[in-house]
């Protein structure tokens, strides 16, 4: 047990820190947009500052934040090949189109500042990450998107989603990213069902008809509320089992002050000693300080 739960925590450290730290800054998340008619960009929220230069119809900009006089701030790729970072009125801006699709090379989805080979790098996805494909730029490369990393990725080393139905064991927290770092995009009630796409050290990307992002996994369950199930072994059967444990901790606590007397800092998911129900945020990780 203790292998498997190093296992799982070494894979959620590697999520955490293979991608540009930009991605967790959950309170700074950035949207996809496109640009719904030829317009201007300036070097400041004002027309009366310096044109940086227009943007075509058609073109992906990347939503920085909105400012209080109907101007927002974007970077996007001109037609020179070089990034601009810029004021455009919010009225020229729509939400972009997407699909969801998996990252299918063994060896990571690699995205690009620009759609070359040559340009820098802004993160390396995991093999079956989910990412929002906004659809192809040409020679090759598509518009992608996992959190706040953005930039262009080779379209033949993503698949299509295939996903399966699972239902919510109890109230449970949608992240934009499969980290508890990750900005609340949602909550999700017990019992609803959810379309599954990936899975991934103990996050599953998910959607339903209002949210889409990653929950804990094992807040899942294959098992329909509406069929008959078995019941939940009771806490005797629990604490019986726990009695043959080793002495550096029991796998079943009472509550988080008992828990704590083992483990200080909490179990994340994995642990043996992990109950949902001492998770009351549903971060995967339980009985934290």
């Amino acid at each position: 047990m203790k292998i498997k739960t190093l296992v799982i925590l070494m894979m959620t450290l590697l999520l955490a820190f293979s991608f540009n730290f930009d991605i967790a800054n959950a309170n700074s998340f950035k949207e996809v947009k496109i640009v719904n008619s030829s317009s201007t960009v300036y070097e400041k929220s004002d027309t009366n500052s310096k044109v940086l230069g227009t943007v075509e119809k058609g073109t992906f900009v990347t939503l920085i934040s909105k400012e209080q006089n109907a101007f927002s701030r974007i970077t996007y790729l001109n037609s020179e090949s070089k990034i601009i970072d810029g004021f455009i009125s919010d009225s020229v801006l729509e939400d972009a189109k997407y699909t969801i699709k998996i990252a299918s090379s063994k060896s990571g989805l690699v995205v690009k500042e620009m759609p070359s080979l040559k340009a820098k790098t802004v993160a390396t996805l995991q093999n079956k990450m989910v990412v929002k494909d906004f659809g192809s730029v040409g020679d090759g490369w598509s518009f992608v998107q996992y959190g706040n990393v953005i930039g262009y990725a080779a379209t033949n080393f993503m698949s299509t989603s295939k996903p399966t139905t699972k239902y919510v064991v109890s109230n449970l927290v949608v992240r934009n990213i499969a980290s508890p770092s990750g900005a609340n995009v949602g909550e999700l009630s017990k019992n609803e069902a959810v379309s599954v796409h990936s899975t991934i050290a103990g996050w599953s990307y998910i959607s339903t008809l209002s949210y889409e992002g990653y929950v804990v996994d094992s807040y899942l369950s294959t098992k329909s509320p509406n069929a008959t199930t078995n019941s939940k072994p009771s806490n005797s059967s629990n604490s019986n089992s726990s009695s043959s444990s080793s002495n550096s901790g029991k796998s079943y606590y009472k509550n988080c002050t008992e828990l704590r007397k083992d483990y200080p800092n909490g179990v994340g998911v994995g642990h043996p000693a992990y109950d949902s129900k001492h998770d009351r945020d549903k971060d995967g990780w339980a009985c934290e300080r």
